[in-house]
């Protein structure tokens, strides 16, 4: 009886905390150790204010694995106080895994990207789990990462597996209800198994900030590149970045770059850039055509259009103010899991991309339509960058020079939520303007291996010759 009752005041506990959106927890003792470094083995109990490096490829990892006997039924908080030598953001990968003998009772994971500070991941351990590991790897980044301090704790209440705030069962709906109605890639039988797993490790959530290493979990096991998960704190970090970025750099202010090779012979570099307001965009669509309008009344009749640098932005100014050189027609579409089309009609003047037209009737324009066009690509170029490409797929007088493209040929559903985080999902695929759907990476029409040690521009040299033949 005296069970009973410590375990129904231990609900009753959590109940109250769950409506206050505040966990009630008490620590765990816990050792972690370092087990490998910069990819080399290691076993070192983590002193205090320990440091691991960062390096380009290999990760280095912090590890705890105990005996689950005060987690079990219980949500488990990983509590991290890191400092890092530069302001640059670093990629840190979380998992929580409970086993149960050999077997995988249950498992979280994910990817954050982290500039300093306080950081905190939480999952729930199954009742019937009897060890727990909790794994932090540092993926990669330019600085140290100093551990302040790294610490767990748990749940107060002991909780059945799904039960949880409402807030938080009503954000994790939302997730699923976005990949449900939009999703490409949608498969009822996988996501349904999706769903059972993630209501499982949500267990003991008391607000919606407990949910992002599972929704981490959940985007990682679609295996979309495309599609991500984003805490309001990763968010601010991204936005940082691009006014630091846009600060010291006069291209990407510009977002694009152009220069005369030759007296009828244009470079044009494109650079990513990712307006948010209508009239951002506007001054987008308009900054880039009115580069290549000033390079056609200096001369230029032939182009080479950079694109090795343009991994991701808005599509639809970037498509609009190349218009002079495809004209007024159909140059993609989107294609949804369904097989309706949605025309790319961004900067026809007597068109719209959901009623936002880019140029009008009276906006002066130049006829490039057979005009030569070389494009260089590289794995760098994505999203946005794919977007221009296949825009230029199938137009006569075109060709491709590089290596191929990221693969991220796919439109993005990237509508923040209330409170600012982000589930973005692929809902639908680029098609060139035959109608040709785009399945994955581009591959260039003239490949070219380049090496990092070369001294010249192997790629800029081949289309240079290519084109000069016109």
């Amino acid at each position: 009886m005296k069970s009973l009752m410590t375990f129904l005041l231990a609900l009753l506990w959590g109940t109250v905390a769950a409506a206050n959106g505040v966990p009630v927890v008490q620590p765990v003792t816990a050792s972690f150790r370092v087990t490998s470094e910069c990819g080399v083995a290691q076993d070192l109990r983590l002193g205090a204010d320990a440091a691991l490096t960062t390096c380009a490829g290999k990760a280095s990892e912090v590890a705890a694995v105990m005996p689950a006997l005060v987690v079990a039924g219980r949500r488990l908080y990983l509590n991290a106080d890191l400092r890092l030598s530069t302001p640059d953001a670093i990629s840190l990968s979380i998992l929580i895994t409970a086993y149960h003998g050999d077997q995988v009772a249950s498992h979280s994971g994910g990817n954050y990207l982290f500039s300093g500070g306080l950081l905190q991941a939480s999952a729930y351990i199954p009742p019937e789990a009897d060890k727990v590991g909790v794994f932090i790897q540092v993926n990669s980044g330019p600085a140290q990462l100093h551990i302040h301090t790294l610490s767990l704790s748990r749940s107060s209440a002991v909780y059945a597996p799904g039960q949880m705030s409402k807030d938080s069962a009503a954000y994790l709906e939302q997730a699923f209800d976005k990949l449900t109605n939009y999703y490409l890639y949608y498969d009822a039988d996988r996501l349904r198994t999706l769903r059972q797993s993630a209501g499982i490790s949500v267990s003991g959530a008391v607000s919606p900030a407990d949910l992002s290493l599972t929704l981490k979990d959940v985007v990682r096991l679609l295996g979309d590149p495309h599609s991500r998960f984003l805490t309001v704190e990763e968010i601010r970090i991204l936005d940082a970045s691009k006014a630091r970025e846009r600060a010291g750099s006069p291209s990407d202010d510009h977002a694009i770059d152009a220069i005369l090779l030759a007296p009828d012979l244009a470079y044009v570099k494109l650079f990513s850039k990712a307006p948010v307001t209508r009239e951002a965009r506007q001054r987008y669509a308009h900054q880039v055509r009115d580069v290549l309008r000033d390079m056609h009344e200096r001369g230029a009749r032939r182009w080479i259009v950079d694109l090795r640098e343009q991994s991701g932005g808005s599509t639809g100014p970037l498509i609009a103010g190349f218009r002079p050189l495809y004209g007024n027609i159909d140059v993609g579409y989107t294609v949804d899991r369904n097989g309706k089309r949605r025309r790319w009609a961004f900067g026809i003047p007597a068109d719209s991309d959901d009623q936002e037209p880019y140029f009008t009737g009276a906006d002066p324009i130049f006829d490039g339509v057979r005009e030569p066009v070389a494009l260089l690509i590289g794995n760098r170029t994505a999203s946005a960058g794919e977007a221009l490409l296949t825009a230029f797929l199938q137009r006569p007088h075109s060709a491709t020079f590089g290596a191929a493209t990221a693969g991220l040929t796919t439109s993005v559903f990237d509508r923040p939520w209330p409170d600012g985080a982000s589930l973005a999902i692929s809902t639908g695929r680029y098609a060139d303007r035959n109608g040709q759907v785009i399945l994955g990476k581009i591959a260039p029409d003239h490949a070219l291996d380049t090496q990092p040690e070369d001294h010249r521009d192997a790629v800029l040299e081949a289309a240079l010759q290519w084109i000069r033949q016109l």
